[in-house]
């Protein structure tokens, strides 16, 4: 997998060199609307641009999705081992704490003149719309961790972080391809 995921990046780099120096051949042949990375204007642009196409909600959609799932992980929720009476217990807990956050989720964007709708009343878009990974990763999250502190997999604070942590950098791959990606999307942009 590391492989791959090595080769990928050496094909997405390769692209952006080769889109860049494309967008050097279209300009100097006088082609309309094409800009060129290689021009001041396309490096001022480049540099100042740079942190801003990075920060996009995907960024934070997967960095939260990466500690939801490194908590689950860790947690041991969906792992198949012997299921003693206390892991029984502690899954049903979790359940119920599940579907609670639900409930408050649904009586948030269900109810009359509701919080998470949109000023006329849609739920499309709205910020319950524009935060549904997010509260879907919190929920999450949430559930992982009482069911890692009922079970005793989670016995200090420390093993959250821990899970957390793990998550995080598990996605690591997936953070380097989404870099390569934006800004492989932006330079385009740019030059078309």
């Amino acid at each position: 997998m590391k492989r791959l995921f090595g080769r990928l990046m050496l094909v997405l780099l390769i692209s952006e060199v080769l889109l860049v120096l494309l967008s050097w051949l279209l300009s100097a042949t006088q082609t309309d609307g094409v800009r060129t990375l290689l021009s001041s204007e396309g490096i001022r642009w480049f540099i100042g641009q740079f942190t801003q196409m990075l920060l996009k909600p995907q960024l934070i959609w997967l960095l939260l999705i990466a500690m939801a799932a490194g908590c689950v992980w860790q947690s041991c929720l969906f792992r198949s081992s012997q299921a003693s009476f206390h892991r029984k217990l502690a899954l049903r807990i979790s359940v119920v704490i599940f579907a609670l956050q639900i409930i408050v989720v649904v009586l948030l964007i269900s109810t009359p003149q509701a919080v998470l709708l949109s000023a006329m009343g849609s739920l499309w878009p709205s910020p319950f719309s524009r935060a549904i990974v997010p509260l879907s990763a919190i929920i999450t999250i949430n559930t992982s961790i009482c069911y890692g502190l009922l079970s005793r997999t989670f016995t200090s604070v420390v093993d959250i972080y821990e899970s957390i942590r793990w998550g995080l950098s598990q996605s690591l791959p997936l953070l380097f391809l989404y870099f390569f990606v934006v800004i492989i999307y932006e330079t385009a942009c740019y030059i078309w």
